[in-house]
């Protein structure tokens, strides 16, 4: 499966490939399975220099994740293992304008609470403060895009997200293409 994302990545060309979350189905994986993500993000980032956006899911040990993510920047792996109290756009060039690429982790209503420091008791409330720090953060100007792992109903795309081709249940499109938060 995950060469199938290498070939599908080379064949479009792709800006970039994002995932949201569950890398991994438990917090400490065998060790097959970090061999075979690494292997994949070898060919991804270095070998087809693509930038890769990873973030943790609620099945992903967010800290153990999180190592060596300052480094591997450097690299064209950026990986969001925890929340952070601000935004943080990972900016990468697009064909027009750069994109602003907003990472949200697996979160929960506690974890916000900690982290942000704001009183809220549903994931719904804590979707609603999240997405709008990122409203209030990112210029009107500038195209951005949310990864996150978390439920979304009601969700709408603009006019831009014409692009975007969905293939089971992951969806990769040229960064000229955008959704609404």
């Amino acid at each position: 499966m995950l060469a199938q994302i290498v070939d599908i990545a080379r064949e479009h060309q792709v800006d970039a490939v994002l995932i949201a979350g569950d890398i991994y189905d438990r917090s400490i994986p065998p060790a097959e399975a970090i061999i075979l993500l690494d292997d994949t993000l070898n060919q991804l980032c270095n070998v087809l220099s693509i930038p890769v956006i990873l973030i943790a899911g609620n099945h992903d040990g967010a800290e153990r994740l999180s190592f060596g993510n300052r480094q591997l920047t450097t690299a064209g792996l950026h990986i969001v293992g925890q929340l952070e109290a601000e935004p943080n756009p990972i900016v990468l060039p697009g064909p027009h304008d750069d994109v602003a690429f907003y990472a949200l982790p697996y979160t929960d209503p506690l974890r916000v609470r900690e982290t942000c420091g704001v009183e809220i008791s549903s994931h719904e409330q804590a979707m609603a403060h999240l997405t709008a720090q990122i409203r209030n953060h990112n210029p009107p100007e500038r195209p951005c895009v949310l990864i996150g792992h978390c439920s979304v109903e009601g969700a709408s795309t603009s006019s831009k997200s014409a692009k975007v081709r969905v293939r089971n249940r992951s969806a990769h499109a040229k960064l000229d293409s955008t959704c609404a938060i």
